[in-house]
């Protein structure tokens, strides 16, 4: 009988044994499972926890939403000025940033009239401590309107075909007249 309870014993400690190792390699061949899905883009790991985003505060958004506001108005007011007030930022720049300042409302001969102008420092000096009226009336021609400084020399377009101008207004006006006595039926 002893030997009985000693084989028993031996075979319940062998199941004991048996369980604890088929429950380890269990849990073992489970994490290999979860941590492989982790790899995997869109997978889940399971036992991980989402971390938090770090957004603005609203009133930060609203801070930079302003901003952007007043920037995007003021480079609406940029694009609109007119070419006095080019030439006034011009001539008020550094000479190395003249080189990107917008000129884009002036005529290619006031632009070459403000380039060969911007050899001269006293002149930019002049110039950027000037009206911006002041400056109109020198692009309109006006010798005289800055002291010291000549008005940029215009090149006066030629009619390609000489009366064509007045020759179209007669006719829109014969046409306007004649619109009028005539009736159309529907």
């Amino acid at each position: 009988m002893k030997e009985v309870r000693f084989i028993w014993a031996l075979i319940i400690a062998m199941a004991n044994l048996g369980k604890n190792g088929i429950s380890a390699l269990w849990n073992f061949g489970d994490q290999c499972w979860r941590t492989a899905w982790s790899w995997i883009p869109g997978g889940s790991s399971g036992g991980a926890t989402p971390q938090p985003l770090d957004l603005p505060s609203q009133e930060v958004f609203e801070v930079d939403r302003s901003f952007a506001e007043g920037q995007r108005r003021a480079t609406d007011l940029m694009a609109n000025e007119n070419a006095a007030r080019q030439i006034k930022i011009y001539a008020s720049a550094k000479p190395d940033d003249r080189y990107a300042i917008d000129l884009s409302r002036l005529e290619p001969a006031q632009q070459e009239w403000l380039t060969r102008l911007s050899m001269d420092e006293k002149a930019m000096r002049t110039l950027s401590e000037t009206y911006e009226s002041k400056i109109g009336m020198l692009l309109a021609g006006h010798d005289n309107a800055v002291e010291g400084i000549e008005a940029p020399k215009m090149k006066k377009a030629k009619e390609s075909i000489p009366g064509l101008v007045s020759r179209m207004d007669d006719f829109r006006l014969k046409l306007a007249t004649r619109e009028g006595n005539h009736v159309l039926a529907a």
